[in-house]
Formats: C-alpha cells, structure tokens, sequence
C-alpha cells in the first residue's frame, strides 16, 4: 500500500511544485481529507477520529468545525457542460439537424438567445459569467452582428480554475471506484474499471492506436451524452425523484518512443506478455 501511494502522489507531487503548494499545504489537505472520511461515522468523536488518523485532536475539532459549517462547492465546469449539450441537442436552440443555431444575447418570444439558454439549461449561473467563460475557453464565436456561434459541443477546460474543476472532478470519480474496487470483498460486485495496456510498439504503432482511440472515446462520449439528456429530461418532466448519479469516462495515455536505437552494448529486452494485457 506505501508503494502504491508513493505512485500515485508523484504526478500530485508535480502538480504541488507547479503551482507552488508546499508540504504544509498538502499535509493540512491530507489532513482534511482523512478527518472528512472519519467523521464517516457521523457517532465517532473526536478522540476516535484521531485515533483511527493519526491527526491530533485538537487537528480534529478545528477541522471538524469547519467541515461541517461549510458548503459544498459549487463546480462552475458541470452548469458549462450543461449549457453546451442544451444549445447542441435541444429545440429550439438546434435545428431539426441537430446543428446549433446562432444565438443573439437577448432573444425574442419567436427566436430564444443566449440568456433563454441559461435558463433552459438550468443551471444555477448568470448568463454573464458562462458567455465569458465560454468566450474564454474559445468554445464560442461572437458575430460582428452580435449573435453567438457554438463551436464546439465539447468541454475540455484549456487553463484556469476550469481545468482545476476538471481535474478534481474527474481523478476523483475514477479514483473512488477504483478505491471501492480494492476495499471490495471478494466476490462482491465491482465497479467497472478497466485498461487496455501494450508495450514494444513503434512510434508509428503508437500514433495509430492513439487516433483510433480518440475517435472510439469521442464516439462512445457522444452517444451517452445524448442518451443521458434524454432520460434526464423525462425524468425531469414526469416529475419523480431523480437524484442519481452517473459518471463515465475515456483516457488514454500513449507514451511515443522518442528514441528508437538501441545502444551499443545494450541488448534489445523480450517482450513481457504481462504487460500486453487488458486489467
């Protein structure tokens, strides 16, 4: 399990470093984090969550505090998500096509705008901060007429508190299914979490894999997006409880060779069939 977590903290580690975090400020997350966790079991006290963390008690009644006076962060990434796959897929936002209409900021009662959007989308943002947000991740394009152009359907946030969002949120998911899956007794169900893994290709090899990938990934996103919407807002309309939660997603994580000789006196390794395996 040490292994394991040097691992998976050294692209953290890296993260940290960039953005010039010290190891106090990763200890206190830890520390949140682990007390967040104990405090699990809304009867333990103080003195068995620090115990069972190994943070000191007085760590625990501070950070306690302020767990519980605190609020759930809103995550501005989801409500852009949201707004996109309005203005992609829904009437009369889209035409019958499903091609995105050009919206003007403010629309009329015959031709719904920008700010319509928002509110069909139901998002709790202004409609001033996801236009500057989408103009500044260049998923929209402003006509000189003033009417907005969807560019891309797609959310992938380029830099900022964004991208952060979207790191948080989608290490997050994986690593907690990925966590259930090794806490989860055998033969208890599991969650799905699989990887397709090969060495000793070519950088070509590699390039061709890596295309083929994305273009599978985009497709499978796609079509579950559109599925997703769709139940959502039947759900929406029948008006029965819908709090349920459904997270998927795609990486991938070529490493192309940059050098491909072999040098002199090194002997070429044999291939390992135990990484060339699906897990």
């Amino acid at each position: 399990m040490e292994r394991a977590l040097s691992a998976l903290l050294k692209p953290l580690s890296k993260l940290l470093i960039k953005n010039n975090l010290d190891v106090q400020t990763a200890t206190e997350a830890l520390k949140r984090a682990l007390v967040t966790e104990g405090l699990s079991d809304e009867s333990a006290t103080d003195s068995q969550v620090s115990l069972r963390t190994g943070v000191h008690r007085k760590d625990v009644k501070r950070l306690r505090a302020e767990i519980e006076s605190g609020q759930t962060k809103k995550i501005p990434t989801r409500g852009i998500a949201l707004v996109l796959t309005t203005w992609s897929q829904e009437l009369p936002f889209c035409d019958a096509a499903g091609q995105p209409r050009l919206l003007p900021r403010k629309g009329r009662p015959d031709a719904p705008g920008f700010d319509e959007l928002i509110k069909a989308s139901k998002v709790d943002l202004a409609a001033a901060t996801v236009l500057s947000e989408l103009e500044r991740q260049d998923l929209i394009k402003r006509h000189p007429d003033g009417q907005l152009e969807l560019l891309s359907a797609t959310f992938v946030a380029q830099s900022g508190d964004a991208a952060i969002d979207a790191f948080e949120a989608t290490v997050g998911d994986h690593l907690r299914i990925a966590t259930e899956n090794v806490l989860s007794p055998p033969g208890a169900p599991r969650q799905f979490d699989q990887v397709l893994r090969y060495s000793h290709l070519s950088a070509s090899s590699v390039a061709a894999l890596e295309a083929e990938a994305r273009k599978m990934a985009q497709s499978y996103l796609e079509t579950l997006n559109a599925m997703a919407h769709r139940l959502q807002s039947e759900d929406d309309a029948s008006g029965q409880l819908a709090n349920g939660r459904f997270v998927t997603g795609a990486f991938i994580a070529p490493i192309h060779p940059t050098d491909t000789s072999t040098p002199e006196g090194v002997a070429t390794p044999e291939k390992n069939s135990e990484e060339d395996t699906k897990t």
